[in-house]
């Protein structure tokens, strides 16, 4: 009878020990939510939830690419609009200048001249904008400036008019040469024409296509106008075959071809403003899913810590209740009973 007693308390003592282990266990993870906030320490903690978390937390760090990329790609944009727009108005003053002394009753040559000239060094500064050595206006040819030689675009425009003020060339020849100068011969550079398309992923199987080249219709002919009107003198009667006739049919056409490129400058900066628009849709919808998957993924993942701290206190009153038992009976012995 004695054996079996003692047998007997010592099963219940086991018992109580892992009992009290296992609330220690328990107030230990408690202990560790409080402090870290999570559930569990490890995925299979989570048990079916894991699979979807893991999903969620791998479309994070590809959403916020696209969200990087869409950032360098609208600072780069913002600055190719600004450019496009101060091309566009260089062009417009040059217009202005022009029309306006016409319709005065005569042409201020000088004037003319000197918009012209100071409007083209802008133009070639705007040309080559770049961002960190990234040239803008380049093409997928970033590393190096699309505009590089002003001296032969010069060059090419004052032997054509030269040799018109001799009589060598009639208004027409000149138009049909200085309308028909290549990239190169307006002074820009010559990988332009190979270089590819600038782009950005910016969602699933969407690549947006932000390219704008220097050697476009648009750049070209207002680079043609202005480096002609820097560079036309009016004819001197007494040393000049060209006649003040010729000149003002000249400056006419000066004024079509700036006028053609203004409006083509403008049409390029519409569309790249629509690229844009469309940029910064996609950029709000996935700042939208990083903050809908990354709640999806707190509310998986985080522990309450209000509940949390009511468990643990909970805990904390069992387990003092427990241990004082424990010692009470583990006092116990036969005299206490005599």
């Amino acid at each position: 009878m004695t054996i079996t007693g003692n047998i007997s308390f010592l099963a219940q003592s086991s018992a109580q020990s892992n009992r009290l282990n296992d609330l220690r266990a328990t107030l230990d993870d408690l202990q560790r939510q409080a402090t870290t906030q999570k559930k569990y320490d490890s995925y299979s903690g989570f048990g079916t939830d894991a699979v979807n978390l893991l999903r969620l937390k791998s479309d994070q760090p590809l959403l916020q690419s696209y969200l990087s990329n869409i950032d360098q790609v609208t600072t780069r944009m913002n600055l190719m609009n600004s450019s496009l727009s101060e091309i566009s108005k260089v062009g417009n003053q040059l217009l202005s200048t022009i029309q306006l002394q016409q319709q005065n009753g005569g042409v201020n040559v000088n004037a003319v001249r000197q918009q012209a000239q100071q409007g083209l060094k802008f133009i070639e500064d705007l040309i080559n904008q770049n961002i960190g050595g990234h040239y803008l206006f380049s093409g997928s040819d970033v590393a190096n400036p699309p505009f590089v030689d002003d001296s032969t675009l010069n060059s090419n425009f004052q032997n054509q008019i030269t040799s018109w003020l001799a009589g060598g060339i009639t208004n027409a020849q000149l138009i049909n040469t200085t309308d028909g100068f290549s990239a190169t011969n307006l002074g820009l550079s010559a990988g332009l024409s190979t270089a590819g398309a600038v782009t950005a992923r910016i969602d699933h199987n969407l690549d947006i296509d932000y390219t704008i080249k220097a050697d476009q219709p648009g750049f070209q002919d207002i680079i043609r106008a202005l480096t002609f009107a820097a560079n036309l003198p009016y004819p001197d009667p007494a040393t000049d075959v060209a006649t003040p006739t010729q000149y003002n049919a000249i400056l006419d056409h000066i004024i079509t071809v700036a006028t053609n490129g203004v409006q083509e400058v403008n049409d390029t900066s519409q569309q790249l403003a629509s690229k844009f628009n469309l940029i910064k849709s996609i950029k709000d919808q996935h700042t939208a899913d990083v903050g809908v998957s990354q709640t999806q993924i707190d509310k998986i993942e985080n522990a309450d810590p209000t509940s949390v701290l009511v468990s643990m206190q909970v805990l904390q009153t069992q387990l003092t209740a427990s241990y004082q038992i424990t010692s009470t009976i583990s006092k116990l012995a036969l005299v206490n009973f005599l």
